[in-house]
């Protein structure tokens, strides 16, 4: 969850649509200037757009039982604009800002996941290796016009990680783009 503060600082306006209840396998649509598109958290997860703000996230998925403060597992989403940048060139300035802040920190390329509208995700992992970077995680990186979608599965362990691993992939496979039904060009004033 360290990478989520980074999101907060240069995230700008958070505005998420969602039901207001957390409820078990739930999901929402989460929107913004220039982007839109749905999550669902899988049976056994909650989804949760309320607290997602407190960490710098538009939305949380958690297991059944934990929250926010009280779990070894989340999955987070976030969208951060491209700036110009291919995919491929942004993927590679936020690894080479992890590493910075982390040396030693192992990558690995997974292959990627077609989500249900046929979009590619670009996964990475990401683990301790001899750094103090002290999550394991996966990133999916999806590409939205102007912006990139990030959806991570973050675990304080490997263990909690592993077994988490289904989750993450399920809802990087179910992500949906909402086209321009509900993109807002500007941040509503």
């Amino acid at each position: 969850m360290k990478r989520l503060f980074a999101f907060l600082l240069v995230g700008g306006l958070i505005t998420t649509l969602a039901a207001a209840d957390q409820r078990e396998g739930a999901g929402g649509v989460i929107f913004g200037p220039g982007f839109s598109f749905a999550l669902g958290a899988p049976q056994g997860w909650i989804f949760d757009t309320q607290s997602a703000p407190s960490i710098g996230s538009r939305a949380l998925i958690y297991p059944v039982g934990t929250n926010l403060n009280h779990t070894e597992v989340i999955i987070h989403a976030n969208t951060m604009p491209l700036n110009g940048l291919s995919l491929e060139k942004w993927i590679q300035q936020d690894i080479k800002s992890l590493a910075a802040e982390f040396p030693g920190i192992a990558l690995n390329e997974l292959p990627d996941i077609i989500t249900v509208d046929s979009l590619t995700a670009v996964i990475r992992e990401f683990n301790p290796g001899e750094s103090s970077y002290g999550l394991y995680e996966r990133v999916a990186y999806i590409e939205m016009g102007k912006n990139v979608a990030i959806v991570s599965l973050s675990a304080q362990n490997e263990e909690v990680y592993q077994e988490s691993i289904d989750a993450f992939e399920y809802v990087t496979g179910a992500f949906r783009t909402l086209g321009k039904k509900l993109i807002l060009t500007e941040p509503p004033g």
